[in-house]
């Protein structure tokens, strides 16, 4: 009778996680960004990974439910369904432990990997100090296009000058301060 449970749980659990892969970033923002998916899975699952609360706060997690009904189903099946435990007790103990151990461990990871601090975006202080090619020339209070190369990514920033003589396409700028996302740039020493 407990084939019918896994079946269940297997075509259940199956079917949820087919259908996050699927549908996937659609939902959580487009961004690829794995913490916007952890969110949208979790519910606003308080984050306490590493901790007791952790622990049980994973069971209000949707996640953690597809990977239980999936890997329950199928280590039910394959234990009971091909009689290679003699046990039917015995397969439905390690169903739920790898149910279980599946769910929690995917919630962990999951967690752990939203929280990650791996960005490599430029914050304004790595703009000061660099110089780079004048785009669109400018003058004194007018905006032009300075591109510069920050952590290996050539970037295009708008810029303006508090010089009175301003810059032609081509020559070079030295970034002094940033305004938001505006570069204030200088002559560059040596021209």
């Amino acid at each position: 009778m407990l084939i019918y449970l896994y079946l269940f749980a297997f075509g259940l659990g199956g079917v949820l996680l087919l259908g996050s892969i699927l549908v996937g970033d659609k939902d959580g923002g487009g961004d690829g960004d794995a913490g916007t998916q952890a969110e949208h899975f979790d519910h606003g699952v308080d984050d306490s990974h590493g901790t007791l609360a952790g622990l049980f706060t994973a069971f209000l997690s949707l996640r953690f439910w597809m990977f239980f009904l999936a890997f329950f189903g199928l280590t039910g099946l394959v234990l009971d369904g091909l009689d290679l435990v003699d046990s039917p007790t015995f397969a439905l103990v390690a169903a739920v432990a790898m149910g279980l151990l599946t769910g929690q461990g995917t919630v962990a990871v999951f967690r752990s990997l939203s929280h990650s601090e791996t960005s490599t975006a430029a914050s304004a202080a790595d703009y000061i100090g660099r110089s780079g090619r004048v785009m669109v020339g400018f003058g004194a209070g007018d905006l032009g296009k300075v591109r510069l190369t920050l952590k290996g990514t050539t970037v295009d920033v708008l810029a303006t000058t508090e010089e009175e003589r301003g810059f032609s396409s081509g020559e070079e700028a030295l970034v002094i301060a940033m305004n938001d996302t505006t570069a204030v740039v200088a002559r560059a020493p040596g021209v």
